[in-house]
């Protein structure tokens, strides 16, 4: 199987970054190919520019980072999504590369009455989220907006099913000890 991490968070002692790390040797381990994609150190710019928007209109990509990431979808079985959550959302690099990258035409199109229909149906992702606000209070009182907006709005509209979807809390107050029990959890996915 062909796996992709898309990576975006700018700490690379981050837990995050320690995540993707054991996605991608546990993958590899088992014989899969394997390929990051690190939105901050490539420096990709979220910012949807009037040229940027003229060109996402026209279901073109607007820069050559756009054009190796979709080939990098292209090629992938598995995405996977190792991002935290501030403000209750992605980071908005992530959000960018979601705006920019998934384009009409290569993610979605649009049908006879209007709606979208996913081009990405062989795709499978896992999302796996990381934040200080217990999980309870994340669903309960902000309705998890991840889940709503990145995984039913985003990538089940293109078409990506997620085969899995694990949301960490308490990743700095749950000390040491959690984070390696969410590793160890995170490495069975694979």
């Amino acid at each position: 199987m062909n796996y992709l991490i898309i990576t975006c968070h700018p700490y690379k002692g981050s837990f995050n970054a320690a995540a993707a790390d054991r996605i991608e040797k546990a993958a590899k381990a088992k014989g899969h190919a394997v390929r990051r994609i690190d939105l901050v150190e490539d420096g990709f710019d979220p910012v949807m520019s009037p040229e940027n928007l003229r060109q996402w209109g026209a279901g073109q990509p607007s820069d050559r980072l756009i054009d190796s990431y979709q080939k990098a979808i292209t090629e992938a079985e598995m995405l996977i999504f190792p991002f935290p959550v501030w403000w209750g959302a992605m980071p908005a690099i992530l959000k960018g590369f979601c705006d920019k990258v998934l384009l009409p035409g290569f993610a979605y199109k649009y049908g006879a009455a209007g709606e979208m229909i996913g081009m990405l149906t062989a795709k499978k992702a896992i999302v796996i989220t990381t934040m200080e606000t217990p999980l309870s209070v994340f669903v309960d009182h902000f309705n998890n907006p991840v889940e709503g907006a990145f995984i039913k709005d985003t990538l089940q509209t293109c078409g990506i099913e997620v085969s899995s979807f694990m949301q960490i809390d308490r990743i700095v107050s749950g000390g040491r000890e959690h984070s390696e029990e969410k590793l160890k959890e995170i490495e069975a996915l694979i």
